[in-house]
């Protein structure tokens, strides 16, 4: 819906797994967002995460698509795991925060997710490539890497979302917690 209460109609959409920082951490990252790079569009607090995988951004989804993806969250383990983002990567069209050394239940949730995803012949996005970051921002900056002091919080949920292209829509379609014993 647009700023003056119409509908807007998107052209494409997407679906993502991602892990989520609670709500007072993405408050922060919010405000250190602000103070760094005041120009820019940024995330907003409710859409901060770290994309594990994405599908292509299509116009009309194949049929099943949703229900797949369902099928792989209920279907991927993975561990709770800390996350500490402690490098502010500034690039030509994205400002991000990265760890320094992504944790290894990220690294083999990620791997799961694209496994289990292969398994069930959904594709990818073509050309994407993991590197877990958490984007704060869209525009053009000079081209840097800095530590910064870091902001470090719990991921204990997968959460697949479908993203509406151009809108700054994204609607939760399933969530699975971390950390679960494999059902029988």
């Amino acid at each position: 819906m647009t700023q003056d209460g119409r509908d807007r109609p998107h052209s494409h959409e997407r679906f993502f797994f991602a892990v989520r920082p609670d709500s007072e951490t993405a408050r922060l990252i919010d405000a250190f967002a602000a103070g760094e790079v005041p120009e820019g569009r940024r995330v907003p607090v409710e859409h901060q995460h770290v994309t594990l995988a994405l599908t292509e951004d299509v116009a009309t989804p194949a049929p099943g698509l949703a229900a797949g993806l369902l099928e792989v969250g209920a279907l991927v383990r993975g561990e709770a795991f800390d996350l500490l983002l402690d490098r502010l990567s500034v690039g030509r069209r994205t400002v991000a925060l990265v760890p320094s050394r992504p944790p290894a239940p990220l690294i083999d949730l990620q791997r799961g997710i694209a496994s289990t995803m292969a398994d069930r012949r959904i594709a990818m996005r073509k050309g994407w490539h993991f590197s877990p970051h958490q984007t704060l921002c869209y525009g053009r900056g000079e081209v840097l890497s800095r530590p910064v002091v870091g902001f470090s919080w719990r991921a204990s949920e997968l959460v697949l979302v479908r993203s509406l292209v151009g809108l700054g829509r994204h609607e939760t379609v399933g969530r699975w917690r971390l950390g679960r014993e494999k059902e029988r």
